[in-house]
């Protein structure tokens, strides 16, 4: 009953209300005894939001979100609440309205920047979360946070500036396990090879449940060919996660790496039969097929994926290589040449150079003697010199009547090829003799 008094004593005109016996008096000052309207939805809304109740709190923010509100705390929760339902376009609008409110708001300032990030607008993300670090008395742990997704930010892009990002965040908060594995992969992101090892080792240690960290520290110990410790780590991460599809792939490239074909082709058709749409698995499948000497296995499967991928340069190297072990050289000759047209696109100087090697076989097996020369000049200055391309280079020379250049070019092969291969030092020898007799 006193609940129905109530309702009903508030929903009297206002003259009604002020009837009250003589000598009666409010408990509560005037203006205390009922809030503004606007103040009674916001602490409604945000108990909405306090109860996961998003749409609710939306619903209660939209009407007091005008143009004329400038409670910045309005906007702020409208934002919040659109955030997490994945409103992605109405939350930078709420956020934004509310920086420009309380632009001091550094909570406002990183939701906004961090919403930006996933939205993939990385210069309007760095922009609100480098401005959230110049905030007077903004609280350690919101700052800890800020330098952690700059950190995150600038991993690809810039990773010795993700580093500083990173240590910045170390002075306002202690570090994290999520900490070490982004350390680990700024290391990795950043060339240095043994800083990175180290790096995941620690965080290994501190996160030996995680996925991510497993594969990138067997990722390490494989390139520095340490095999068993890598196949450790897998086996580990593999107990916890059994039938994890990323560290089966990861265990089978390590595999592929060590010859060990046989047992490398059952785990990846495995998984290309769970997942066919996954192309890192199935380029792993097409390399062990190659591998395993059943390029005819290989040929269709890269066929496939550069019809998704027609501008990979990694795809085109290794399509092209299978091509040549099925002696089809006229299909792989133009593949090659486009590959090795795009050098910026190579994931390091290695991978240029082995297309270019690729190249100039493909070429020599077409008679293109002066596609042979180039290649072999992308490759001379990447990768070092040795027997087979030194033929190639003095078998080019001879085909274009370099006289000098063939002549030099098969005497270097013979000083390198120690015996190793006799019917090109027989052939090299055969034609010195006849250089020799040329003017």
């Amino acid at each position: 009953m006193r609940i129905l008094a109530a309702v009903l004593l508030f929903s009297l005109p206002a003259a009604a209300q002020m009837e009250m016996p003589p000598g009666t008096t409010s408990a509560v000052p005037q203006e205390q005894a009922k809030p503004p309207a606007s103040q009674a939805t916001l602490a409604k809304a945000e108990d909405a939001i306090a109860n996961g109740k998003y749409a609710d709190a939306v619903t209660l923010l939209t009407p007091l979100a005008t143009e004329a509100q400038s409670n910045a705390r309005v906007f702020y929760d409208l934002g919040f609440a659109q955030d997490t339902l994945n409103h992605d376009i109405e939350a930078a609008a709420a956020y934004a309205k509310s920086i420009s409110l309380k632009s001091d708001d550094a909570g406002a300032r990183i939701s906004l920047g961090l919403l930006y990030a996933r939205m993939g607008e990385t210069p309007k993300a760095e922009e609100q979360l480098r401005a959230a670090t110049k905030i007077e008395g903004a609280e350690k742990d919101l700052l800890a946070r800020t330098w952690r997704a700059l950190a995150e930010i600038d991993l690809k892009s810039n990773p010795e500036m993700a580093r500083n990002d990173l240590l910045s965040a170390l002075k306002y908060a202690p570090e994290t396990p999520d900490d070490a594995a982004t350390a680990a992969e700024i290391a990795e992101a950043m060339g240095d090879d043994a800083a990175a090892e180290q790096a995941y080792a620690h965080a290994f240690s501190l996160s030996p449940a995680s996925v991510d960290v497993a594969l990138g520290y067997a990722r390490m110990l494989t390139r520095s060919k340490k095999f068993s410790q890598a196949d450790q780590v897998l086996t580990s991460a593999l107990a916890q996660h059994p039938g994890n599809h990323a560290l089966m792939a990861e265990r089978a490239s390590e595999q592929l790496l060590q010859g060990k074909t046989e047992a490398a082709v059952p785990v990846l058709e495995s998984l290309h039969a769970d997942e066919p749409g996954n192309a890192a698995v199935t380029m792993l499948l097409a390399r062990a097929y190659s591998a395993a000497g059943s390029p005819e296995k290989a040929e269709p499967i890269y066929t496939a994926l550069l019809k998704a991928s027609p501008n990979d340069v990694t795809l085109m190297t290794e399509a092209a290589d299978t091509l040549i072990r099925l002696r089809r050289s006229p299909e792989a000759e133009p593949l090659l040449q486009k590959a090795v047209s795009q050098p910026d696109k190579f994931p390091s100087k290695a991978a240029l150079a082995q297309a270019a090697g690729e190249l100039a076989f493909a070429a020599s097996s077409n008679k293109d003697a002066v596609t042979v020369l180039k290649a072999l000049a992308i490759r001379e200055p990447l990768a070092p010199s040795s027997a087979p391309f030194t033929f190639l280079a003095a078998s080019a020379h001879d085909t274009l009547h370099h006289t000098k250049q063939a002549a030099e070019a098969y005497r270097q092969f013979l000083s390198q090829s120690g015996g190793k291969y006799p019917d090109q030092e027989w052939q090299a020898q055969q034609r010195l003799q006849v250089l020799s007799r040329t003017k």
